[in-house]
């Protein structure tokens, strides 16, 4: 299973949104978080795990379910949200899990080992000894590291070029 972590999935999500001209940025990066916001916590409490953490919000009817909404209420932000929920299910790569992604079509979401919440941890932590998971999780956070300096060119951008240069 691959877990990308916060870094990867809100910042690769808001660099994919920069090329879309009427993304809302706050709802995308809200979207990019979503399906775990939703789910690590849900899992824990229905299944009595966090490695059950991909149910609901990561598969393709709740995102269904969002784009009718977005449509319904011809409303970008939740358009924008919808968008950073699908670059969440695809930076999961959750088409290599389709009786999660097509849930219910497939019968019930997989069971996944029983680990408490340190363990949890640590799977995360050692995952990122695979290139496909440090990559984007260092491109997320390099990308992040520029918005923040581009957003704010007289706050912290300013006092570290000024740093710098003495």
């Amino acid at each position: 299973m691959t877990e990308m972590l916060l870094f990867a999935h809100l910042g690769i999500a808001l660099f994919i949104a920069r090329f879309v001209i009427m993304a809302d940025l706050a709802f995308v990066a809200a979207g990019s978080m979503l399906p775990d916001i939703i789910d690590k916590p849900l899992g824990t409490i229905l299944f009595g795990t966090p490695g059950m953490g991909r149910i609901f919000a990561h598969t393709l009817l709740f995102l269904l379910l969002l784009l009718s909404l977005s449509s319904y209420l011809q409303d970008i932000r939740i358009a924008s949200l919808c968008g950073g929920v699908l670059i969440h299910l695809g930076l999961d790569f959750m088409w290599n899990s389709p009786v999660t992604l097509l849930w219910p079509l497939l019968g019930p979401f997989p069971t996944a080992a029983h680990i408490d919440a340190i363990g949890y941890i640590e799977m995360l932590l050692l995952d990122l000894r695979d290139p496909i998971i440090l990559v984007p999780e260092c491109f997320g956070l390099a990308y992040l590291i520029y918005l923040a300096f581009e957003m704010n060119p007289e706050g912290i951008g300013s006092k570290v070029r000024s740093f710098l240069g003495h």
